[in-house]
């Protein structure tokens, strides 16, 4: 992954962003040593993110069928209130 100061990125803000154009991976911007940003392809970030949204759903999906299927084997634990809920998934 390249890396910029931002000063550097001030000073030349259009060849690093035809830079990230023509590449896979991001360039990660930094500001006194410490990781301030990361400049990233839009193609990739909007792929990326349509995956990580495809990936969220199907755990999800995943963890609702899990929860029925205890349910329906009569597994599943009865709460009186809120709190007790809470309580047992805050471990």
């Amino acid at each position: 992954m390249k890396t910029i100061p931002v000063s550097d990125l001030r000073q030349h803000v259009a060849d690093v962003i035809d830079d990230v154009q023509s590449s896979t991976e991001p360039t990660l911007v930094l500001q006194r040593s410490k990781k301030v940003a990361y400049i990233v392809n839009p193609e990739h970030y909007e792929r990326d993110q349509a995956e990580l949204g495809a990936l969220r759903r199907a755990l999800f999906i995943a963890e609702v069928r899990e929860a029925e299927a205890e349910y329906g084997a009569g597994e599943a634990k009865r709460f009186d209130d809120v709190e007790k809920l809470l309580d047992e998934l805050r471990g």
